[in-house]
């Protein structure tokens, strides 16, 4: 954790600024240690990323760094992490290694610049991002947060899983940019502060999609802009509807599969549909040069345009999570509406591109 990063940051519970308390740290980051509030508040700073938890996920931290807890035993408040039970810490297996996800993810920067150049569209050119202080809200493995730290001032990124880790060790020399895990919801971040946020993927994966989205509005400067990305919902008449309902139907398995088994079934599944449906949208557009159907809503046409290995990725995506959401168009519009953003740009193909500023 860069100590910048406290300009950023306020405790979640209280809303009031933090401080550190260092157990290990290099010359620019706190590598292992604390951050306080007054009001009694602590969160760990472990393998150089804030864990800013609170309530019945702030447990599962203690979880996934069993050897934090126990290697500074001694130096945590007490009263902080009283409900540790360090005998059942010390017999957990650490947490396995992220090489095997960075393996599945690699960093691809000519797709990863492709893939950013595309969600941003509907901000009208990358420039406007240059030299704004900006969040990442879902960093993921932190692909887009690379592409923006190349225009961004400042960036400051955070998820709630632990691929704010992969996220890391993909921007570790970037001197611009911040990471924190955090809960959407309880957000432990300064209002009225950032000058532009971006959330792509994310929202539609939360339990209440549009909560999400007025919390990050309040963290906005006036006059600044926000740009979401989420799945849209099609006609009963589409062929896309039906194999939505398909795989809402196999997520009840493939959410209680270990992780390894679902990304090996990834494969065949994505191989299955780039032969059905990506080979045919290709023949035809590229071949037959049959441009109409550029304009229409081909199942998984806009893969023609990336690698296999994302299709194989996005895949496991969209079985991992245990739900999703999905917006026609006038409902996503209504969200910038109800918070009264202004100059909505709306852009389709795979989901929705949506940017706006607030008044």
């Amino acid at each position: 954790m860069k100590k910048r990063l406290l300009d950023f940051i306020v405790c979640p519970s209280c809303g009031k600024d933090l401080s550190i308390r260092a157990f290990k740290e290099s010359e620019e980051e706190i590598e292992d240690g604390l951050l306080l509030c007054s009001c009694g508040q602590f969160f760990p700073i472990i393998n150089r990323i804030p864990r800013i938890l609170i309530g019945e996920l702030r447990k599962s931290v203690y979880k996934q760094f069993p050897n934090f807890f126990v290697k500074y035993k001694e130096l945590l408040p007490v009263e902080g992490f009283k409900d540790i039970n360090y005998d059942k810490l010390q017999k957990k297996k650490t947490l396995k290694s992220f090489s095997y996800l960075w393996s599945k993810y690699p960093k691809d920067l000519n797709e990863w610049e492709k893939n950013f150049k595309f969600y941003f569209e509907p901000i009208g050119g990358l420039e406007k991002l240059k030299d704004k202080v900006i969040l990442d809200a879902g960093c993921g493995n932190g692909r887009h947060t690379y592409c923006a730290s190349k225009y961004a001032k400042e960036i400051v990124a955070f998820d709630l899983s632990q691929s704010v880790d992969m996220a890391y060790h993909y921007n570790k020399d970037n001197h611009n940019v911040h990471f924190f895990q955090a809960d959407i919801y309880n957000l432990p971040l300064k209002r009225n502060l950032f000058e532009f946020i971006f959330s792509i993927g994310v929202l539609h994966y939360l339990p209440f999609p549009e909560k999400g989205f007025k919390k990050l509005i309040g963290l906005l400067k006036d006059g600044s802009g926000i740009l979401v990305y989420v799945y849209h919902s099609f006609p009963k008449t589409s062929l896309n509807f039906y194999l939505v309902m398909l795989t809402n139907f196999m997520r009840r398995f493939t959410t209680k599969m270990p992780y390894k088994l679902l990304y090996f079934l990834s494969y065949p599944v994505a191989i299955l549909s780039y032969l059905i449906f990506v080979v045919p949208y290709i023949i035809l557009t590229k071949v037959f040069r049959i441009k109409k159907l550029t304009q229409t809503n081909w199942p998984l046409k806009l893969y023609s345009r990336y690698p296999f290995n994302v299709l194989i990725n996005d895949t496991f995506d969209r079985f991992s999570p245990p739900l999703e959401h999905r917006y026609s168009k006038q409902e996503i519009l209504a969200w910038y509406e109800r918070k009264n953003l202004r100059d909505i740009e709306i852009l389709g193909e795979g989901g929705w591109r949506i940017f706006g500023l607030k008044k």
